[in-house]
């Protein structure tokens, strides 16, 4: 099979960006070798990097699947998210890998065009396998063309749109009520000024200056259109960055945050609100942070997605279970088939969401069900309006990555000429693209 060959150091760069990915390959050989355990099941291995809350609740949803039945056991297997990408793309090669594994959607589209991936929408098609139930918006991520035709090249694992997360102590402080919730971009920038105190005591908003994919699209014109056509250097994207540097340049913001010291300082009580998935919800609870949740509002962007939508900030960390090739049509495929529509039931996304404080995946799955965690029903009402950040390549994520990292960072930290720096970034990613092209 090919291997693009940039999939290593991008698979490193995304790593390096914070983002949680899983790599893929195959348990002993494919589909010729295929392994039993001593009471005579296939055995089926699984790659995933949940090592706290959503790692435990994951392996219970495991041990009750392969208690369900006799066929089948799955070997869940902890990796650790620094290095599992890199060690994917080896085990891919050699065929030494796990059968299926959990990584994002955004490399996973050229994984599925190179043929690290097989699609699977055979298992959409058999509607016993209750499909039907999937959230819509989370099923369109990951359908892509392969070769002429649209294909669904993965199921749904854990879609976690991002929200932005208030201090509601400082919210009522400053004298904010529910109706000052912001609706535009705009809105939310005024909301953080009220919410900084002059003496630098407090900020407005904790945000990292990495990762603005969702951002540029959502105000301006995006990285790239959905036909490929690269459109980064745009005055809408100027006149957005311009904003952004004006409003930390105000001392509203933090400036060089990651997403981790984003965090961090909304729960240590410095900022007063944070852009970042639905895990908050515990971490901020845990640190005695009173909080409460909103929408990234929409911006005044012209980037229009897929489904036609302009405007939307919201992102989305989108882990979804992938199958890999060398499992090709072997006893293990039924059996993998047969765990996803074990773990997307009803019931068990009921226990993965409050478990793992993902929103669930199963839109049958109502607000009272969990009742535990509110917040978590509340943000599952975002996932209609959230995308992928960067999605629709054929390779070249982790550089694309970068590029746009290279941007908004010296745009934060730096003086340097705004447009000088769309015009390196345009160079750059163009280039990226030209490479993957067909």
């Amino acid at each position: 099979m090919k291997i693009k060959k940039n999939l290593v150091a991008a698979t490193a760069a995304v790593l390096a960006a914070g983002m949680a990915l899983v790599g893929c390959g195959s348990s002993n050989g494919g589909s010729g070798d295929v392994q039993k355990t001593a009471d005579g099941k296939v055995k089926i291995t699984m790659w995933h990097g949940f090592s706290e809350a959503d790692g435990k609740t994951l392996e219970s949803i495991v041990d009750d699947f392969n208690k369900s039945q006799d066929k089948y056991e799955i070997d869940a297997q902890l990796q650790p998210w620094s290095t599992i990408g890199e060690t994917m793309v080896t085990k891919v090669t050699t065929g030494d890998g796990p059968d299926f594994v959990t990584t994002g959607a955004d490399n996973g589209q050229g994984w599925s065009i190179d043929g690290t991936f097989q699609c699977v929408s055979d298992f959409y098609a058999d509607k016993n396998n209750g499909t039907g139930d999937y959230l819509d918006n989370v099923v369109k991520q990951i359908t892509f063309n392969i070769d002429g035709e649209e294909e669904k090249c993965a199921v749904p694992m854990g879609y976690a749109p991002t929200s932005v997360w208030y201090n509601t102590d400082m919210w009522k402080a400053a004298g904010l009520t529910d109706k000052d919730i912001p609706t535009t971009w705009d809105q939310l920038l005024e909301v953080a000024k009220k919410l900084t105190k002059s003496d630098g005591s407090q900020y407005g908003l904790a945000m990292a200056d990495s990762g603005w994919a969702a951002y540029m699209k959502g105000n301006g014109t995006g990285l790239y259109t959905t036909d490929g056509k690269v459109s980064i250097n745009s005055k809408e994207n100027k006149a957005f960055l311009q904003k952004m540097r004006d409003f930390y340049n105000g001392g509203y913001a933090v400036p060089g945050l990651d997403d981790t010291a984003a965090r961090e300082s909304f729960e240590s009580g410095q900022s007063a609100m944070v852009i970042v998935g639905p895990w908050e919800d515990q971490a901020a609870t845990d640190k005695g942070i009173n909080h409460d949740t909103f929408a990234v509002p929409d911006g005044d962007g012209t980037y229009k997605y897929a489904d036609g939508k302009t405007g939307s900030n919201t992102g989305s960390t989108g882990l979804y279970w992938w199958v890999t090739s060398q499992v090709g049509d072997s006893e293990k495929l039924p059996g993998i088939y047969e765990f996803f529509k074990f773990y997307n039931n009803h019931d068990n996304q009921v226990k993965w969401s409050l478990g793992s404080a993902y929103p669930p995946n199963n839109k049958t799955v109502t607000a009272d069900e969990l009742s535990d965690r509110p917040l978590i029903a509340k943000i599952s009402q975002y996932t209609d309006n959230s995308y992928i950040g960067i999605a629709g390549l054929k390779g070249g994520f982790g550089d694309i990555a970068a590029s746009l990292d290279t941007l908004t960072q010296n745009t934060v930290r730096t003086g340097d000429d705004i447009q000088g720096l769309l015009d390196q970034a345009e160079s750059s990613i163009s280039g990226y693209l030209d490479e993957y092209a067909e």
